[in-house]
């Protein structure tokens, strides 16, 4: 108490403060809120609540206590994102914070949430278990006597359990199940008191009625079973299923698991007041089920197999609620009881696993490296439906990282899908990565139409799947110009996620920053980055994933005149780029970012020059071009960088960031209604480089996909680079195209690619 004490006085001083408070579940942290609510009140502090929707303005200068209890059932993420984006004022301002959560209970955003109040300097405080003297005097307090032996052992079942210990000893009295003689209580009977039934009966409601069943299930077992011998009586719960369920009671307090990988409750009292509230007709049940087991059943699957079914489901389970480091160890050890039996697809699964848990924590490096190793241990050649979603998983991690190309040879190798230009892959999950790949190659109409097709074809789509699937298509949209489209693919994102699953990667939200920046300008942006949005400053996936995306977040920030959110976004990547060496892209965006901000021609021409991605590299020149004309250094050099841009807009397929150089140029991109105006002298003239290198292959006889093939383009940015060709001759097919190069020279044009799509 005396450190909440000290938080309130410095709180007084205009000095702000966070006080984070945890425990399991029935530890007292909303005894604990209600009394230093009483405290605030003495003190003359404003007391709000944020878990109602308000909370204090920044201007508001009152003593002011903010509540927020059970912070790990928040799926608010809007007021996530205030809360952090408050830190930075904290300090300055009168305010004190008081958040309880419970331990390793919460998701992936109030996993970030509450690193970042770490990062800040939060006070931390921890209920735990009472102390075996703590419960003699809880004891003493509730019944007015010292407790006798019987009724002390009875009490230690609860193993220091605050809430249980508590409802035991008010249930006993209660029920006049003590006698007091003299100064001692002695215990009359052990018949389970009734509030400690309903007390538990509480605890099991908070897990769900599917955990709630298990549970019963379990405690009349006995004190410790197996997964396989509660699989054996639950058999209408799929194995895997069984897992989460357990792992679910794990990580809430209620069971343990033992190395050997035998379960058991966390305390006797609470097995012992489960089975006396289950009926006893159907404790008979399932004790006639549980012995009816056939001993041979158990013999075929080994203790190995058992485990890794609680293995999967606990990396699973932790990685959704934001604990990387559990989530990194149960994958870890899956991996090597994989690997102990030569099963590919479960070292493949728990190296995948382990490389989100990197991507997450900011280790691009060693996510590649890990990425690389499941692509490794998949066998080539058509699999099964599980190891397909195997390949899968890896084939997106890998795309997250940056290698799309390594992504779909690996989609290849195992042959879940043909080629770009084939037939689109058969289920949701598959498209939505191979529409992925194929966005990040520009090819982004052949995107929008594979997940819309994959969409077609599922009656009720897996919610889980839809935040990446849309995203997709919006972004397609937004490349295309399509703002309106763009804007409601978005809405219908949020409108059909599942909110207890969290998409782990960064473009959700990077694309819905960038319709309400091309929307409502920049400064709703900022607005956005400060509050909804901070995560993307500064957490480590956006800028992992979006080589351009540091240096859009800067050129953001400063056209919203917010010169503080760029240099954050600066400090951020060249954090990430220091401690990721090994990582190229990093130290690209790094680049790029620090001389947007700091106006490096250097740089930035540097950055250009070094891109892989396209549109990051378009963004570089881009920049370079305004910066030159700023200097005054001359308008061609600028207009060189624009015409850069302009085409490597075209190779990723970013037809509206094409359209805006174009018009920094004052090159028409309208179709023209008399040809012959815009009709060039000859076809080295008015004509891209993109444009020129396309051409020389068509007139050649190749068709679109072979064009695509030898320049490393989409189908569909060689068609739009024809379209354009077309309009500035004036003509409409590739034979009047091979006349126009007929009537300009005599030789045929060499094979031999003069011109790059992508200039040097």
């Amino acid at each position: 108490m005396s450190l909440i004490l000290q938080a309130f006085a410095e709180a007084e001083s205009s000095r702000g403060g966070v006080i984070l408070v945890s425990g399991d579940e029935g530890f007292g942290k909303s005894r604990l809120v209600h009394e230093v609510g009483r405290i605030a009140e003495e003190r003359e502090f404003h007391l709000v609540h944020a878990g109602d929707g308000t909370f204090p303005p920044r201007s508001d200068d009152r003593p002011t206590l903010t509540v927020l209890d059970d912070l790990h059932t928040q799926t608010d993420q809007a007021l996530l994102r205030r809360l952090t984006a408050d830190l930075a004022s904290l300090r300055r301002r009168p305010h004190l914070w008081l958040l309880t959560l419970r331990d390793q209970a919460y998701n992936l955003d109030v996993h970030r949430f509450v690193r970042a109040l770490d990062d800040w300097g939060c006070t931390r405080l921890t209920l735990g278990r009472l102390s075996p003297d703590s419960v003699q005097e809880l004891l003493t307090d509730v019944l007015g006597a010292t407790p006798d032996i019987g009724l002390t052992a009875l009490a230690a079942e609860a193993e220091g359990h605050p809430l249980l210990t508590t409802a035991l000893a008010t249930g006993l009295r209660e029920d006049g199940k003590v006698r007091i003689v003299g100064r001692q209580a002695a215990l009359l009977c052990t018949t389970v008191p009734r509030r400690l039934r309903s007390t538990v009966n509480c605890l099991l409601r908070e897990q769900g009625e599917q955990v709630r069943d298990m549970l019963r299930t379990a405690a009349v077992l006995g004190p410790q079973f197996s997964l396989f011998e509660l699989s054996a009586v639950l058999t209408d719960v799929p194995a895997v299923g069984l897992a989460a369920l357990v792992q679910r009671a794990v990580d809430a307090g209620l069971l343990d698991c033992h190395d050997d990988g035998r379960l058991a409750f966390r305390n006797e009292l609470l097995r012992r007041t489960v089975v006396d509230g289950t009926a006893p007709g159907v404790r008979q049940v399932l004790l006639t089920a549980a012995s009816a087991t056939d001993t041979g059943a158990a013999a075929s699957h080994p203790p190995g197999e058992r485990n890794a079914a609680l293995l999967y489901a606990r990396a699973v389970s932790s990685l959704d609620e934001g604990r990387t480091d559990q989530a990194r160890e149960a994958a870890t050890a899956l991996f090597h009881n994989r690997a102990a039996v030569e099963d590919a697809s479960g070292q493949a699964f728990a190296l995948a696993m382990r490389s989100t848990c990197a991507r997450l924590d900011g280790r691009p490096a060693e996510a590649l490296r890990l990425s690389r190793e499941a692509t490794a241990v998949i066998p080539p050649g058509r699999a099964d439906f599980m190891d397909q979603q195997v390949t899968n998983s890896v084939a997106l991690e890998l795309s997250l990282l940056g290698e799309p190309f390594e992504a779909e040879r690996l989609l290849r190798k195992a042959e879940c899908w043909a080629e770009p230009s084939g037939p689109p892959p058969q289920g949701l999950a598959l498209a939505a990565v191979a529409a992925r790949l194929l966005s990040l190659k520009g090819d982004h109409r052949r995107a929008d139409q594979w997940i819309a097709e994959a969409l077609g074809e599922v009656r009720k789509p897996d919610g889980t799947l839809l935040p990446l699937a849309t995203t997709v298509q919006a972004l397609a949209a937004l490349r295309g110009g399509d703002l309106r489209d763009a804007e409601k693919l978005m809405a219908r994102r949020h409108q059909e996620q599942v909110p207890a699953h969290r998409v782990i990667c960064a473009q959700p939200d990077w694309v819905a920053l960038q319709i309400a920046a091309e929307r409502y300008g920049a400064p709703r942006a900022v607005e956005l980055l400060d509050r909804q949005y901070a995560d993307l400053v500064t957490g480590p996936l956006l800028v992992t994933e979006e080589p351009g995306a540091a240096a859009w977040l800067v050129r953001t920030a400063l056209a919203g005149r917010a010169p503080h959110l760029a240099e954050q976004v600066v400090r951020t990547v060249r954090t990430l780029a220091h401690d990721n060496a090994d990582y190229a892209p990093l130290s690209v965006s790094a680049l790029h970012a620090a001389g947007l901000l700091h106006q490096d021609e250097a740089a930035l021409g540097r950055a250009r020059r070094e891109y892989r991605c396209s549109w990051a590299a378009g963004g570089a020149a881009e920049d370079l071009g305004i910066l030159l004309l700023a200097r005054g250094r001359g308008e061609s050099a600028a207009v060189r960088q624009f015409g850069a841009a302009r085409e490597l807009y075209e190779e990723a397929g970013a037809l509206r960031d094409a359209a805006r150089v174009a018009a920094r140029v004052r090159l028409s991109t309208a179709p023209s209604t008399r040809p012959s105006e815009n009709r060039p002298v000859g076809p080295e003239k008015e004509l891209t480089h993109s444009e020129r290198a396309v051409a020389d292959l068509v007139v050649l006889g190749m068709t679109n996909r072979q064009v695509a093939g030898k320049l490393h383009l989409s189908s569909y940015t060689v068609n739009y680079h024809l379209r354009n060709i077309f309009r500035k001759f004036g003509i409409k097919s590739r034979v009047e195209l091979a006349r126009c190069y007929q009537d300009d020279t005599t030789a045929v044009p060499e094979l031999a690619l003069r011109h790059s799509a992508r200039p040097a």
